[in-house]
């Protein structure tokens, strides 16, 4: 009877731990990825102003938000890697200021992830991207994008792309320039953001 009882504790112990090891190193959920876009209206490089939101929307691939973003004149490959991504295939028409006034033309790109991974956030306008007159501007992230930011790229004379800590470009800032694989001390920290010349 003993044995009985000790053989019966035993399974016992071992399920519990089977379970906790399982628990802990288990395959963990994958999180769905989101693509999301938003175009924006300019604003004056010396005001203090935001851009207005005119348009947004959300997609399960990076291709099909990116198409959506461009108004259907971008097509990627669904197997892109988005780290692989250049200026000439997001923005073919590139930031010429001859090219028309009405043309779509992608400035920057969030990332959930570091190196250009998961989730991703694209933002777009019309016209020629940043000039010494023209600049771009968030004084909130969508929803959703409050704290979550890895890394991050900007296109089309987009040159200083700011994050800054907190909304309406206060507290700390770092400029990915162009680009950030990483944010430093900055990561998951972007409650705003600019792109300038």
């Amino acid at each position: 009877m003993l044995k009985k009882r000790y053989s019966v504790g035993l399974a016992v112990v071992g399920v519990v731990v089977i379970s906790l090891i399982t628990a802990f190193f288990g395959p963990k959920l994958v999180e769905k990825e989101t693509h999301c876009y938003a175009m924006l209206s300019p604003v004056d490089t010396n005001s203090k102003d935001f851009s207005n939101v005119l348009e947004s929307g959300c997609f399960d691939s990076f291709a099909e938000s990116i198409q959506a973003a461009t108004d259907g004149k971008v097509f990627l490959d669904p197997k892109l890697d988005p780290k692989d991504l250049t200026e000439e295939m997001i923005n073919p028409e590139g930031a010429s200021s001859i090219i028309a006034p009405d043309t779509i033309t992608v400035i920057g790109i969030d990332y959930k992830n570091a190196s250009f991974g998961g989730s991703s956030y694209t933002w777009t306008i019309t016209g020629v991207g940043c000039t010494d007159s023209i600049s771009f501007g968030v004084g909130s992230m969508p929803s959703g994008w409050d704290n979550v930011v890895s890394s991050a790229r900007s296109y089309a004379n987009c040159n200083h792309y700011y994050h800054w800590e907190n909304q309406h470009n206060s507290g700390v800032v770092l400029d990915c320039v162009t680009s950030c694989a990483t944010m430093g001390v900055m990561n998951d920290q972007t409650s705003s953001e600019q792109w300038h010349k």
